[in-house]
């Protein structure tokens, strides 16, 4: 007894496919979802089309930045804490006069230092600020220095544990660390 198969031509897989796809589009979801999208103002298809173009680009972008978990940080791999100051934009605050120095504070990354120094004398005064590491070992930059009065924000970037010691004569000073996350 013999049998023989004949294999199935590839064309009429593609027309079995066609007919599927046009019977779905027959399903009452999509002349639904089409006649509702037709009653729709031109300003409200408009903002639909760019909330989801937004939707769309949001979940990429998240999906592209789980795809990358083996990423370190170049002052984890080191071992060592990186603190550089940035350009722009953690919260312990001090005020006071004379020399004192700040809680350790912890910040995530970015973060700012604002203060405020008014002299008691037209002659000016003394205020500087110095950031240290939590241990008070390792004096990591200097956050402020100024003989007038005034106010001013440096911003830096460095996660870490640190704490800030004012040298500071002849006025009085506000003091203030916020962690920009």
């Amino acid at each position: 007894m013999t049998t023989t198969t004949n294999p199935v031509p590839q064309k009429s897989l593609r027309t079995d496919d066609t007919i599927r796809m046009q019977r779905w589009l027959r399903t009452p979801a999509i002349p639904f979802a089409k006649a509702w999208w037709g009653r729709q103002a031109k300003q409200t298809r408009t903002g639909l089309a760019v909330a989801a173009i937004f939707a769309i680009a949001g979940t990429l972008s998240l999906c592209a930045s789980l795809s990358r978990p083996g990423q370190v940080d170049a002052a984890k791999a080191t071992g060592s804490a990186a603190l550089t100051q940035e350009a722009y934009a953690p919260d312990a605050g001090k005020q006071g006069s004379g020399p004192k120095e700040t809680e350790t504070f912890t910040v995530t990354g970015h973060w700012r230092v604002d203060w405020i120094f008014s002299p008691s004398s037209s002659a000016g005064g003394v205020f500087q600020v110095y950031i240290y590491s939590a241990d008070g070992r390792q004096l990591m930059n200097l956050a402020a220095n100024s003989q007038r009065g005034g106010s001013d924000t440096t911003f830096w970037a460095g996660p870490g544990t640190y704490f800030l010691r004012i040298n500071s004569s002849g006025g009085d000073w506000k003091i203030g660390v916020q962690d920009l996350h």
